[in-house]
This record gives structure tokens, C-alpha cells and sequence, in this order.
């Protein structure tokens, strides 16, 4: 049993310090056991969006659901956006290593999907990652600015990615997440915009909208976290990557999973689509290329010089390339599920995690 973990059949709120002035919270659910399953939450969110599926987790495993920097109740270290999402996996990995479970499974959802292949790319020989789910993930070529499933730039400067895309042209945004506006009168209204991970026809009870509302208001909201910054760029749409903040670390300028394909222990991956997710697509509608194809953004140059991201092509050749260097994978389509299936379709997401997982 890991040293320091005591046996409860609830769900806690825990913390630890990793370093003298940082410390990460997690949710933990013990059954003392000697494995564990991670449980990685995406961007604008927080551990709290696994709450409900953290019981339903096979009875041999511990549960624990990490609160990234900068969400939740973790700590407010700035994200150096130079090191992708390192910062990120670098925190993960202290977890599980003062945690000494003899195994792991790890589950990212969205960002947290990218975030659980990093772990596997820079995990140390203490910790044994058995077995990565990823849901909805995002490309592993990182959001925005790349035009094929190769994750070609569109500019060499990466214009089209990063923190600008947010700061400069939903400010709106920006501000209402600051001042944790709960109404739904504004199109920017962040309650407007959590309804977006789901797909259109399933119904956002009251509950969960707070839930989510909650998330959304634990981030903190600074040009070290979350937009970040962002530089001018003569290129369109004329911003480009900063180097601090959670959404330059996912540009393809910093972003680089390559790596996964070198790993020599190379755990079976699980990936996990909904047919409806607006957010992960080959036409997301929060990518700026569909929005500049759609009339949104002005100046658009064309599909020619800045289609939109491929993204759900782009995952699956990474995967395909994956396969090529002796990894596997498999991919699970949830039908009618927007970019949480685990929420909208919760018993057919769980039953594909434990046959995937035993």
C-alpha cells in the first residue's frame, strides 16, 4: 500500500506538496489498493468533472483525480509555455511518484488527454504507466495553426495558435470568467461556453451547469495561466504564441509528442470519441480556421493557406504512427456524445473503460 494513503470508501480532497511553495490538490478515493487510476480533467476545469465517475472505477484500483496548476484548488504557479505541456506532466508525475503505487492507469480528458500521453513520454522508471485512456483529446500536434494530419504550420510563426486567440478576440470571455458572471444573457457568458462540451441535444440540468460554472471559476485567469499572452503577428488572423499560459503551451509551437513514438515501453492506448464534440473535430468551432471559413473572423486567406485543424485526423495518424513503432490502440466511438462522453453516455463510456482496463 502506498506509504502514507489510508483506507476511506469516500471520496477526499487531498493535497500535497511538491515543492516549498507548491502544492497540488487531488481527489482520492482509497480501497487499498496497490494500483491506481489517474484521472487527468482539461482545460477550464478541474477534478471536480470526475467526481461521479470516480465511484464507478473497478474496485482494484485507487482512484486519483488531480487538480492541474493553476485549476481547482492547486496551487497558482505560472505555466512556462516554452516547455509545452511538461509543467503539467512534470506536476503529475511527482504526484504519482510520492504516491509509490506499483502501477498506473491514466485517463486525460481533452487538454488532460495530452497531458496523459506527456506522462508517458517523461515518466521515470519508478512509475509503471500500464495502460493511457484519452477522451476527446486534443491533437497531439497541438490547437490551432497546423493545416494536414502531419500538423503542418500554416506560418512559420504559428500565428493562428495560442493565447491571442482567446485575449485579443473574445476578451469578453476573459473578463466574465474574472468576474464569475453566472448569467446567460452574453454570447461569451462562460455558462454559454461550458454548454459547448456537450452535445446540442443533451440537457444541462441546473446541477451540472453549476458543477461546471464551479470549474470554471477556480481557474486562474492571468497572462501566466490561463489565456496567457500573446504577440502580434503579420500573419492571419495576427496573433501569435506568447511564452507564458495554458493555452500557448498547447500551440504547436511548443508542443511537440513526437516522442511518444520513441518510448520503449509503450502502454496500450485507449481512444475515446464522441460523434457530436464540437471542441475536438476536423471542424471544431472553437478552431480559428473554422471561424475565419464561417465569416467570423476577418481577412480569412482561405482554405488553401489556413484550413481548419484536422484535428480528429491528426490523432488518428499519430495513433496509426504510434502502431508503426510497436505501441497499440484502439478507438471507441460514443455515439451522440459531445465532447464528455463519461457524462452524456455514462454507461457506455464506463463499460468500455473496465473491458479496456482488465
Amino acid at each position: 500500500m502506498p506509504r502514507g494513503v489510508s483506507f476511506t470508501s469516500s471520496v477526499e480532497l487531498r493535497s500535497r506538496k511538491l515543492s516549498k511553495d507548491f502544492s497540488l490538490s487531488y481527489r482520492f478515493l482509497s480501497r487499498n489498493s496497490k494500483k491506481a487510476v489517474v484521472l487527468i480533467h482539461g482545460n477550464l476545469s478541474s477534478s471536480l468533472i470526475w467526481e461521479d465517475f470516480m465511484p464507478k472505477i473497478p474496485s482494484e484500483y485507487d482512484v486519483v483525480a488531480p487538480d492541474l496548476r493553476g485549476f481547482g484548488e492547486s496551487g497558482r504557479k505560472p505555466v512556462d509555455a516554452t516547455r509545452g505541456l511538461k509543467d503539467f506532466s512534470d506536476d503529475i508525475l511527482q504526484l504519482m511518484l510520492q504516491l509509490k503505487y506499483e502501477g498506473y492507469i491514466v485517463v486525460g480528458h481533452s487538454l488532460g488527454g495530452a497531458v496523459a500521453l506527456q506522462t508517458v513520454i517523461d515518466a521515470p522508471a519508478q512509475v509503471k504507466i500500464e495502460k493511457v485512456v484519452i477522451v476527446d483529446p486534443m491533437s497531439p500536434y497541438g490547437f490551432g495553426g497546423t493545416k494536414d494530419e502531419h500538423g503542418t504550420p500554416c506560418y512559420d510563426d504559428y500565428a493562428g495558435s495560442g493565447a491571442g486567440l482567446v485575449a485579443k478576440y473574445n476578451p469578453d470571455f476573459v473578463r466574465l470568467l474574472k468576474e464569475k458572471y453566472t448569467g446567460v444573457d452574453h454570447p461569451a457568458a462562460p455558462a454559454n461556453v461550458a454548454k459547448t462540451f456537450f452535445a446540442d441535444d443533451f440537457v444541462v440540468s441546473e446541477e451540472l451547469l453549476n458543477k461546471l460554472l464551479k470549474m470554471l471559476f477556480s481557474a486562474e485567469v492571468n497572462e501566466d495561466n490561463y489565456p496567457g499572452d500573446y504577440v502580434d503577428s503579420p500573419n492571419w488572423p495576427y496573433v501569435a504564441p506568447g511564452t507564458r499560459g495554458v493555452l500557448n503551451a498547447m500551440s504547436p509551437k511548443y508542443l511537440k509528442m513526437r516522442g511518444l513514438l520513441d518510448v520503449a515501453q509503450k502502454p496500450p492506448i485507449l481512444w475515446v470519441h464522441g460523434t457530436k464534440d464540437v471542441i475536438v473535430s476536423d471542424s471544431s468551432l472553437l478552431d480559428v480556421g473554422t471561424l475565419g471559413l464561417m465569416g467570423f473572423i476577418p481577412g480569412y486567406p482561405g482554405q488553401d493557406k489556413f484550413p481548419p485543424q484536422p484535428m480528429v485526423k491528426q490523432i488518428r495518424s499519430f495513433l496509426e504512427s504510434y502502431v508503426e513503432r510497436g505501441g497499440y490502440y484502439e478507438k471507441f466511438t460514443v455515439e451522440g456524445a459531445g465532447h464528455t462522453p463519461f457524462i452524456e453516455k455514462p454507461e457506455d463510456f464506463l463499460n468500455k473503460f473496465v473491458d479496456f482496463v482488465r
